[in-house]
C-alpha cells in the first residue's frame, strides 16, 4: 500500500465531525475482505488476532468543517464553526459543500481592501461577520442547488510536498492517524499479529471526544496507543514552553495535556522498544487533549503517540514525511511485544 497515495485519498474524503460516514464508508471499501463492526454512535471498528495482550490502537476519523445554519433571501449562506477554528484561517478561502446529490462550491470573501475604511481593514472579524457566497441571486435559486439548513461544509483541499520531506494538507489531524490503522491492518493482514489488536476509527473527536469515550465505556482492553498529531514548537516565534516538539525529530509521547497524566507504564514501554530499534522519539507535555483521555477516564491503560505538526488545525497542517514512517514503524514494534 503506497503510504502517501492512500493518505492523500483520505485527506480528500469528506468528513467534518458528526458527519464521518463519506470516510467510514472510504476505509471499507479499502478493505472489502476486512469484517468491520460499527457501534451505535458510528465508531468503527476491526480486530485481528486472539492471542497475547489485548491491544487498540485509536483514530479519530473526524475533521473541522461547517455547518450551513441559514441562507438568506439574497442567497448568501451563514455558517457555524465545527471544531476549534481560527476564524482568521478562513477568511477568503474556497469552500466545499456536502448536498445530498453533490459536493457544491462557494467562497467565504472579504470586502476588498479598494472599497474598505481603515477601521474596517484593521478590525478582526468573527464568525458572524461571515457569509459563503456560491454565486447565486436569491435563496430560491440556492435551494434548486440543494443548499438547505443543516449541510456540512469544509474547506477546499490542497495536497503538497515540499523538498520531499514535507507534506502540506488540511486534516492531517488526525487523517494520518486513520492512516496509519489501515497501514497496520495491511500488515496484519500479511502477517498475523502475535497479539489481539483492535483497530479504532472514532467519531467526534474535534467536538469532545464524543465518539472514544462511547467505545471505551464498552470495551476493555490491556493497552490503548492513541494516533493522533500534536502542534510542533519549531517555528519562527518559538514556543517551546508550550509544545516542545519538533517536525522531524520522529513521534511524540503526548504524556500530558490538559486533560492529565497519561500512562507511565506504557511511555516506559515505548521508550524501551524506541531504544531498542535506534527509533528517536520525543515526550512532552503540552495542552488540548486527544482520544486517550476518555480512555483513561474508563479506566483503562492509555497513552498517545503522535506525529508533530506544524500550523495544526488550519489549511497548510505540516508533517515530516520520516516522522510518518518512524511512527509507523514503532507501532508495528509495539504490536509484537
Amino acid at each position: 500500500m503506497d503510504k502517501i497515495k492512500i493518505l492523500k485519498e483520505l485527506v480528500y474524503t469528506f468528513g467534518i465531525s458528526g458527519f464521518e460516514g463519506p470516510v467510514k464508508e472510504k476505509i471499507k471499501k479499502l478493505f472489502p475482505q476486512v469484517e468491520f463492526k460499527e457501534d451505535r454512535v458510528g465508531n468503527l471498528f476491526t480486530t485481528i488476532g486472539n492471542k497475547g495482550k489485548r491491544i487498540a490502537f485509536m483514530a479519530h476519523m473526524d475533521e473541522l468543517g461547517f455547518l450551513i445554519n441559514y441562507v438568506e433571501t439574497n442567497g448568501y449562506l451563514r455558517f457555524k464553526p465545527i471544531g476549534g477554528w481560527d476564524v482568521r484561517g478562513v477568511y477568503n478561502r474556497v469552500v466545499e459543500i456536502l448536498t445530498e446529490r453533490e459536493i457544491i462550491q462557494g467562497i467565504i470573501g472579504l470586502k476588498p481592501p479598494h472599497l474598505s475604511k481603515n477601521k474596517e481593514l484593521e478590525k478582526v472579524l468573527n464568525w458572524d461577520d461571515l457569509y459563503i457566497d456560491i454565486g447565486v441571486e436569491n435563496d430560491q435559486e440556492a435551494r434548486r442547488k440543494g443548499i438547505i439548513p443543516i449541510l456540512p461544509a469544509r474547506l477546499k483541499n490542497d495536497f503538497t510536498i515540499i523538498d520531499g520531506k514535507y507534506i502540506v494538507t488540511r486534516a492531517l489531524d488526525d487523517r494520518v492517524g486513520c492512516v496509519l490503522n489501515l497501514l497496520l491492518l495491511d500488515e496484519f493482514l500479511h502477517n498475523s499479529p502475535q497479539n489481539t489488536i483492535t483497530l479504532v476509527w472514532t467519531i467526534q473527536e474535534e467536538t469532545g471526544l464524543r465518539g472514544a469515550q462511547a467505545f471505551t465505556a464498552r470495551n476493555s482492553f490491556d493497552e490503548i496507543y492513541v494516533l493522533d498529531t500534536v502542534s510542533a514548537g519549531n517555528l519562527p516565534w518559538g514556543n517551546f514552553h508550550q509544545s516542545p516538539a519538533r517536525t522531524g525529530d520522529g513521534p511524540v509521547i503526548r504524556l500530558a495535556d490538559r486533560k492529565g497524566i497519561s500512562s507511565l507504564k506504557l511511555r516506559d514501554f515505548i521508550k524501551e522498544i524506541a531504544q531498542k530499534n535506534a527509533i528517536k522519539v520525543q515526550e512532552i507535555a503540552t495542552g488540548g487533549s486527544t482520544d486517550s483521555a476518555a480512555a483513561f477516564e474508563a479506566g483503562l491503560n492509555s497513552i498517545p503517540l503522535c506525529i508533530p505538526v506544524k500550523y495544526t488545525h488550519s489549511q497548510v497542517e505540516m508533517m515530516s514525511i520520516a516522522d510518518y514512517y518512524n511512527t509507523l514503524k514503532l507501532l508495528l514494534l509495539i504490536s509484537i511485544e
